[in-house]
């Protein structure tokens, strides 16, 4: 054993060996922490970025110089581990998905693509429910999908703009427009956009859906998609002929899910939610414990129903395109205010 302990190798081996599981440990720990501190510079793992090259390839996205691709592959990299350790965790109803947003830090993600923003609305609001007497008298329908009844359009796309407000009003006008008059027309978020500027501002800003109806029912209605495209800037108020109108709005009271699904019931439901951990949503049951209450998106409630596993939940239409979530759609669970669903919802009346 003599010559053995007098050897000095093996002990620089160990050292090196243990410097080696230092580093590794402290560039994974750096990595994962990049999800929220994108920019730095972090240890270029050959198959992420072949990974990376593949996801911009796909989504036909450029850069306008190495540095920015460079920060840009440190921020897909978070999200990838963050993707891929969340689908392997297990144990939840939903899972995620490297989308075309990968690229983009939480906070980007959130500043562009959300966009509700609470302010009070006056004026045409109907006092009251007009469903409590449905609540009382009529059992609860087990499944709606509106989809279904030929009630709503195709899913639209916000892009780089916080609008959402006006994508899930005209979803609701468009829902109880073709309930009433059996004519499901696309109808115009860009004058919304535009136009309902009395406490809804510019796609930086945010707004809601309340004042949204409420400029509708002051323009005596709303134009046609085709009559006043969507450009994703908000810009100067055109004059353009209505198409549809309504007469009032109402709001559904507040965290009565109940109340909820009889008025989704009877038509699709404009809601506020906390979309904080939506970005990578894929498929499946959205639960309570991926979010909280702050109100941050708003989106169109078309239906609900339950799933394979007996869970309930809520059918919703999103405004991200059709790439994300179930075709653009998206399930969030039902009964336990998952995500602030039952906060801020309204509908308008015809």
């Amino acid at each position: 054993m003599a010559p053995y302990i007098g050897n000095k190798k093996p002990l620089v081996t160990v050292a090196l060996i243990l410097l080696s599981v230092l580093t590794i440990t402290n560039c994974i720990s750096y990595t994962i922490a990049a999800r929220d501190l994108p920019g730095s510079g972090t240890v270029v793992d050959a198959a992420m970025m072949a990974r990376f090259e593949r996801w911009m390839a796909k989504h036909g996205r450029t850069y306008k110089d190495t540095a920015e691709k460079a920060r840009r592959f440190q921020v897909f990299m978070a999200n990838a581990l963050f993707v891929d350790s969340s689908n392997a965790a297990g144990g939840k109803k939903y899972h995620l998905a490297i989308n075309g947003f990968a690229d983009m830090t939480h906070d980007e993600f959130m500043a562009r693509y959300t966009g509700y923003k609470s302010a009070p609305a006056a004026g045409k609001k109907m006092p009251g429910f007009q469903y409590s007497n449905v609540t009382m008298s009529q059992p609860l329908l087990a499944e709606v999908d509106w989809r279904t009844k030929g009630a709503v359009t195709g899913v639209k796309n916000q892009e780089d703009c916080g609008c959402c407000w006006a994508f899930s009003a005209v979803a609701a006008i468009e829902g109880i427009h073709k309930i009433k008059t059996g004519q499901l027309v696309s109808l115009s978020e860009q004058q919304l956009l535009d136009c309902s500027t009395d406490s809804n501002y510019a796609c930086y800003v945010g707004g809601n859906m309340d004042n949204a109806f409420q400029y509708v029912i002051s323009n005596g209605g709303i134009t046609t998609e085709d009559a006043y495209q969507y450009t994703a800037v908000q810009d100067w108020c055109q004059s353009v002929q209505p198409a549809v109108t309504i007469r009032s709005y109402q709001d559904v009271p507040q965290y009565n899910e109940n109340a909820l699904a009889v008025a989704v019931a009877n038509q699709p439901v404009s809601v506020g939610v906390d979309a904080s951990n939506f970005q990578f949503y894929d498929g499946g049951v959205m639960t309570a414990d991926s979010c909280g209450t702050d109100i941050n998106h708003a989106v169109t409630i078309i239906g609900y129903g339950t799933a394979e596993d007996g869970s309930l939940y809520w059918l919703i239409k999103n405004s991200w395109g059709e790439t994300w979530g179930e075709g653009g759609y998206f399930k969030l669970e039902r009964g336990v205010n998952a995500c602030g669903v039952a906060i801020m919802a309204s509908y308008p009346v015809v």
